[in-house]
């Protein structure tokens, strides 16, 4: 308990150092693939503190170790990408670049990474040893999947790795998790209708695709709603037409679905072949369901959760432990990660008076500076500690 005291002490008095450094890469914003500044300065940082580094997995992403005792080998998680947006927060630290945006705290994440490896350092000789496993592209759902096919687990054999986010929907104190999913699978359902188009002042020489259109749209969702209650599905996206005076022969429109049962997107691919086979006999034109993976599930490991839930509940940091009654049908591909090697993902709840993610006037709320990192240095050295 002495040792909690003194390191949540030490991030106190550090805490204007690590927002200098938070805000630094709040100001610095770069989007999936491309975060070679980003990737360049966590390294030098973390290299800075005596980890080893291996760059280039997957890219931009890198992984850094701190070497110790004979104890388990344990990985840390944190994404590093941006997202394409404008900034409108206004803030003196806002975004330098014109429509990149750290928009879900992922500049936090690293943050809260680095004051973790800099109080591992301090403490002395570890009982085993941390990766500190640094992601690109996790936005798009394809940095976890690419420092993977790039060899990260070759590389690294981590017995238990842990992922972490703020969370604004919980308010800041709370650390929530589950056994099993925790974060939805994430698919693209599109539809591609095709047939006749024509000039605008003559509609009966052309099919009507825009009718066709709305009515998939009003069947779709009708069936979705009704079916699969538990999941999310959204229109999001479409495509087609090119004046006013056209009416066009192709049009497309997506739709985001989110699921954390297999049977879920079984029951989605056969509903969408179904609908579209209704539209197409129904207009007389042609439409072709496209469904493309982008996120698997996100399913945690039992102990691992039970590990993290009884780590925050040992010390007096002022943090709670909150069993996550459901799953969130936000996506999140860490879940790539823990289906390789177990572990588990958390939410560190920040509250909402900073925004929500994804909002162009989010801003990571730095409170969790002062005691986040101690408990994910806790979270490391209890699993360290773990029998084999």
């Amino acid at each position: 308990m002495a040792q909690v005291q003194d390191e949540l002490g030490w991030l106190a008095a550090n805490h204007d150092r690590f927002c200098a450094i938070r805000r630094e890469f709040h100001q610095r914003p770069e989007i999936a693939f491309e975060e070679s500044w980003t990737s360049a300065e966590l390294a030098r940082r973390l290299a800075a503190l005596g980890c080893e580094i291996s760059r280039s997995i997957g890219g931009t992403g890198f992984v850094a170790t701190l070497k110790g005792g004979p104890g388990r080998v344990v990985a840390l998680r944190t994404d590093m990408d941006a997202l394409p947006q404008d900034e409108q927060t206004g803030l003196p630290y806002a975004s330098g670049n014109a429509g990149r945006m750290h928009a879900c705290g992922h500049d936090g994440h690293m943050t809260l990474l680095l004051a973790t490896a800099e109080l591992l350092v301090r403490a002395g000789p570890l009982p085993g040893t941390v990766h500190f496993i640094c992601q690109p592209a996790e936005e798009v759902g394809r940095g976890a999947v690419a420092m993977i096919e790039d060899g990260l687990f070759d590389e690294i054999a981590p017995d238990l790795t842990f992922g972490f986010h703020n969370w604004p929907e919980l308010p800041v104190g709370a650390v929530a998790g589950r056994p099993g999913a925790i974060m939805a699978a994430y698919r693209k359902i599109g539809f591609v209708l095709e047939g006749q188009g024509g000039h605008a002042a003559l509609p009966a020489l052309s099919d009507d695709m825009y009718g066709a259109l709305a009515a998939l749209i009003t069947r779709m969702n009708a069936r979705m709603r009704a079916e699969l209650p538990e999941t999310a599905f959204a229109f999001t996206q479409n495509l087609g037409g090119s004046a006013a005076n056209i009416i066009p022969a192709r049009l497309g429109v997506s739709a985001s679905f989110r699921y954390v049962a297999p049977e879920e997107e079984a029951a989605a691919t056969h509903i969408a072949g179904e609908v579209a086979q209704e539209i197409a006999s129904a207009f007389g034109i042609t439409v072709r369901p496209e469904i493309v993976p982008v996120f698997g599930i996100t399913r945690n490991d039992a102990d691992a959760v039970a590990l993290v839930a009884a780590t925050v509940a040992g010390a007096d940091r002022g943090l709670a432990w909150q069993d996550a009654e459901r799953s969130s049908m936000v996506a999140e591909d860490f879940g790539a990660m823990i289906e390789e090697r177990p572990g588990c993902y958390f939410w560190i709840g920040a509250g909402l008076e900073r925004g929500a993610l994804h909002n162009s006037r989010f801003d990571f709320n730095e409170t969790l500076l002062l005691t986040a990192p101690q408990l994910l240095a806790d979270v490391l050295r209890t699993a360290m500690h773990e029998p084999a």
